[in-house]
């Protein structure tokens, strides 16, 4: 089997075909639940030039909208650079730009003094809704009508894992734009045979997944081993023997189509890969664990973050390597994929079954607008 062509990976124009046919009906996490843990939290998520923001109701339930107002078009909330978190007074959201309010169901609440528009107006001028659902404490939206419900896109995976309701968020999210295109972030991910090659400088992980297999309609699943010592950077080593026997196994999890859960002794860790423009993402790293204050408990956290920093500095320098080699290929050019991984494979052939038909029906629609312009404008006789 052989990848994708180099060409999709840097192609400016498949940025619109892969929003609606990868991103758009697919669910996408957006933080904890004790992430918002009042009314009036909020929480602003952006996917390829799309933003979504996220509600907490005076109810305690979530409600998630397009994050742009419905009378100009304006970004309504900007939430923290950090982690886009941020607050909703008495669970309104006002727009900064003409100041309309609209309520926690969406619909405009207040227009200020001087602007004049008729009843009928207002009525339609709501908030443009978005699914939202939650998975084990972890909430989801998604920017079009998801495919299937988030229980059943985890498939049998939601048996296998515990509640993770209970943990916190236990650092501050972190977040590193590389220039590499998302797809190739995700392979890089699901390839473990680099985790593996003799190389002087030392591997930033904690656990390495054994061999993924699918665990549900949009999942893979893997069990994770702690990484070898003899391979592992001197953070990971010390955070493997501050954990002990707690520090045995771990559990990976990958969501089509750019998500990676790792939950071990009891701390989970969450990458995405967000697409920001065709050859370009935004890597993001959250990590929860249990709220223990003890010494031991703050060493662990410590190094665990230690570890996640810089593995996230190792994949951008080897993704932004891959990136620029393949931008010097001819854009036709695949290359062989190791039969040894599974979860690689896995992903080439959805990135296929998503795009390759897509692709080509955007082809010869275009070849039939030339053709119809053509026809309206050669001479007759």
């Amino acid at each position: 089997m052989h990848g994708l062509p180099a060409g999709w990976y840097s192609d400016p124009g498949r940025g619109p075909l892969e929003f609606s046919n990868v991103f758009a009906g697919r669910w996408q996490f957006v933080c904890h639940a004790a992430d918002l843990p009042a009314p009036g939290t909020a929480a602003r998520f952006d996917l390829a030039g799309h933003s979504a923001l996220l509600l907490r109701t005076r109810a305690l339930e979530f409600r998630a909208f397009r994050n742009v107002c419905s009378h100009r078009g304006s970004r309504l909330v900007d939430g923290d650079p950090g982690t886009g978190l941020a607050f909703c007074v008495d669970g309104r959201v006002r727009c900064p730009y003409h100041g309309w309010t609209y309520g926690e169901d969406g619909r405009v609440e207040s227009v200020p003094a001087g602007q004049a528009f008729d009843a009928t107006a207002l009525a339609t001028a709501s908030l443009t809704p978005l699914p939202v659902a939650q998975w084990r404490g972890l909430v989801f939206v998604a920017f079009g009508t998801p495919e299937r419900p988030l229980d059943a896109a985890f498939g049998a995976a939601a048996e296998d894992w515990p509640d993770l309701a209970a943990l916190r968020r236990s650092a501050e999210p972190r977040s590193i734009d590389v220039a590499a295109d998302w797809k190739l972030a995700c392979e890089h991910a699901l390839d473990t045979a680099h985790l593996h090659v003799p190389r002087a400088a030392p591997k930033s992980r904690l656990y390495e997944p054994v061999a993924y297999a699918p665990g549900g309609p949009d999942v893979l699943c893997a069990p994770g081993a702690p990484i070898d010592a003899a391979r592992a950077s001197w953070p990971a080593r010390a955070c493997l023997q501050q954990l002990g026997e707690r520090g045995g196994h771990a559990q990976f999890l990958f969501l089509w189509p750019n998500l990676l859960l790792c939950l071990g002794a009891g701390a989970l860790t969450v990458v995405q890969a967000l697409p920001t423009q065709p050859g370009r993402c935004r890597l993001r790293a959250l990590r929860y664990g249990t709220a223990e204050a003890t010494a031991p408990a703050r060493r662990i956290r410590y190094l665990q973050e230690r570890v996640l920093r810089r593995a996230l500095l190792d994949d951008a320098r080897l993704l932004e390597r891959a990136q620029h080699g393949l931008a010097s290929c001819a854009p036709t050019a695949t290359f062989p994929v190791d039969e040894a991984q599974p979860g690689l494979h896995w992903f080439v052939e959805r990135c296929r079954a998503a795009l390759d038909t897509a692709a080509a029906a955007a082809t010869k629609s275009r070849t039939r607008t030339r053709r119809a312009r053509t026809a309206v404008v050669a001479p007759v006789g």
